[in-house]
């Protein structure tokens, strides 16, 4: 076993040791004695118990000026919005005719958001993986009947009635636009389909007189647009040919100022629908199917001193091991470099839920002239690794600065339950997992930032989980002081 994988058991035991006490309290002890012991957590807020036995469909936390919504499933796995008043402990909740089932898993959805008037747009969906209850049906959107009001939701037709979204998604712009986003089909055939919202007839419409992605029956686009500090669209993705996470291929990236028109990294006009042969989009001509390209790991997008993009992936190297590279375009190519130097090989091939062996982040300035990197893998967690920004050559791997002690204990499961390894789902089983979630519109509070706390028993790809079960874990929001 080498230094490095000696190094990160040593530092999770000394963790673990430090923070054992907290495993036998309950659930609101546990609460009181994180905002007795850091000053940073100004306050903590209950939402309600939520289902734990596999993870469903990730929570919302939106903050407005006034008031705070969070979207779940709760202990029953019931759609449900809740709402406070900043200031206030109290919740009111809304709870929805729509339960998922056993077909959700990683791939359940639900999206929440606000528009410019304050009216509330929710959407759910599940993929049909396994047979489970027959709600919710195909076609789930929710407009809220007045504004800043979760008491009394319309059920709305988005623009067609024969649309049948999977994995819908609010997506918030300048301007207070409001975007829709959905796939049209399934994994491996299927079309990203956009729509945009107009306040004033409170209608959609199609974004695009084409998709913008579009997989031609014959594979799908997985990703797609994010806003980027410089007020443009950037847009990454691969192609799948089928269900299979073995056949994604062509690590690509487009770019817009308004997500209607789009070009070229450099800057040529991109006719739509995007496919698989349009030109000047692809990022690595290398990176094929089985070559290690995976929608989870081919996300990553940062820029360095010079606003130029920095895509960010993971595929196999020459000796067949896992790694992940940076790609930036300079005299008219992309230059692609290797950032880490594993010994370890991930099998990704499957479908459903897979679980992460390998985590990509986004290239950040760093000081003196270099760019940051922190990367995750199964084998030898947290790395940041420091880039010359001339070359993208790695010149540093050391562990990312340290994690504030308030944010490490809420990592740490409160629940003590311990999950079965199943080998054949790839499920090596443990403690319960934390995500923290953030606040979709903390960019409203400057001084302070919240956080959402979720935690379940993970991925089951997609299947039923044998009991015992874990109780209901509560979700809870955190005040945050900056």
């Amino acid at each position: 076993m080498c230094l490095k994988k000696i190094s990160i058991i040593i530092r999770n035991a000394v963790f673990w040791v430090l923070f054992v006490g907290l495993y036998g309290m309950t659930q609101s002890s546990f609460s009181q004695d994180l905002a007795e012991r850091y000053k940073d957590v100004i306050k903590v807020i209950d939402v309600a118990p939520v289902w734990s036995v596999h993870q469903i469909g990730s929570p919302y936390l939106i903050t407005s000026e006034e008031f705070q919504y969070v979207a779940y499933y709760d202990k029953d796995r019931y759609l449900t919005v809740a709402q406070r008043k900043l200031g206030s402990q109290e919740w009111t909740y809304n709870v929805f005719p729509v339960q998922m089932g056993w077909a959700t898993g990683g791939h359940a959805r639900l999206s929440l958001a606000l528009d410019r008037d304050g009216y509330l747009h929710l959407t759910a969906y599940r993929r049909g993986l396994q047979e489970g209850p027959p709600t919710p049906p195909e076609k789930i959107y929710y407009r809220s009947a007045k504004p800043h009001d979760i008491q009394e939701f319309e059920r709305k037709i988005m623009v067609l009635e024969d649309e049948g979204p999977e994995y819908p998604t609010f997506i918030n712009g300048p301007d207070d636009e409001l975007y829709f986003t959905y796939r049209q089909g399934g994994s491996g055939s299927g079309d990203q389909i956009f729509n945009v919202y107009d306040p004033v007839t409170k209608t959609w419409e199609r974004l695009h007189d084409t998709p913008l992605f579009d997989g031609r029956g014959e594979m799908n686009a997985y990703g797609g647009p994010r806003l980027g500090s410089d007020g443009i669209w950037h847009a990454t993705w691969v192609w799948r040919d089928t269900p299979d996470n073995a056949t994604n291929h062509s690590v690509s990236y487009a770019r817009s100022k308004d997500l209607r028109s789009w070009e070229t990294v450099d800057g040529k006009p991109v006719e739509l629908p995007i496919t698989s042969e349009t030109e000047g989009v692809v990022v690595d001509p290398d990176a094929g199917q089985g070559d290690g390209i995976s929608n989870m790991t081919s996300g990553g997008l940062g820029w360095d001193t010079e606003q130029r993009t920095i895509r960010t992936y993971h595929k196999f190297d020459e000796n067949g091991n896992s790694q992940v590279f940076n790609a930036r375009f300079e005299d008219g190519q992309w230059n692609i470099v290797q950032a880490t130097d594993w010994d370890f090989r991930w099998n990704y091939e499957g479908t459903g839920a897979l679980p992460s062996v390998v985590r990509v982040g986004n290239v950040e300035i760093g000081e003196a002239g270099t760019l940051e990197l922190v990367v995750w893998s199964q084998y030898y967690g947290d790395e940041r690794i420091v880039l010359d920004e001339n070359t993208l050559e790695p010149i540093e791997r050391t562990e990312p600065e340290e994690t504030p002690d308030w944010e490490r204990a809420l990592k740490v499961p409160e629940l003590d339950f311990q999950v079965e390894p199943n080998p054949e789902l790839l499920r090596e089983g443990g403690p319960m997992e934390v995500q923290l979630i953030e606040d979709r519109g903390e960019a409203l509070h400057e001084n302070v930032t919240y956080i959402m706390r979720w935690e379940n028993a993970g991925r089951n790809r997609d299947r039923p989980v044998p009991e015992p079960w874990p109780e209901p874990t509560m979700l809870r929001v955190y005040k945050i002081a900056k």
